[in-house]
């Protein structure tokens, strides 16, 4: 897990220093933020448990590393706007590198006839 998180944010700062598109770039820390707070969120969640109650006092530092895992999930955007942003730039590179867009009335067996063309 540790070193999918490392290759997301070097991959996003291969992307900043290289003067990549601006949406690459945006996508890129979007999907390191998302993947790094929620395995953060992960593990201190399981370390919680694996405690138990003890975990929600301060003898441990568990609960101070719950509060801050939460914190960093919604600062700076929640992790839920990060997935509108990751689905919105990818979705943007994708239709921008097609030459041609896809007639999705040929997908259908019968397109070609009339009856199936109904425009109320």
């Amino acid at each position: 897990m540790l070193d999918a998180a490392r290759g997301l944010v070097y991959a996003a700062a291969r992307s900043v220093d290289a003067n990549d598109t601006p949406n690459r770039s945006r996508r890129l820390v979007s999907e390191a933020k998302k993947f790094a707070t929620d395995s953060a969120w992960q593990v201190i969640n399981h370390s919680m448990q694996i405690m138990g109650g003890i975990g929600y006092t301060n003898v441990y530092p568990i609960e101070r590393l719950m509060r801050d895992a939460r914190l960093i999930m919604i600062w700076t955007g929640t992790n839920e706007v990060m997935d509108l942003i990751i689905q919105h730039e990818y979705y943007r590179e994708v239709l921008s590198s097609r030459a041609e867009t896809r007639d999705t009335e040929a997908d259908a067996q019968e397109a070609e006839r009339t009856s199936e063309k109904v425009y109320e």
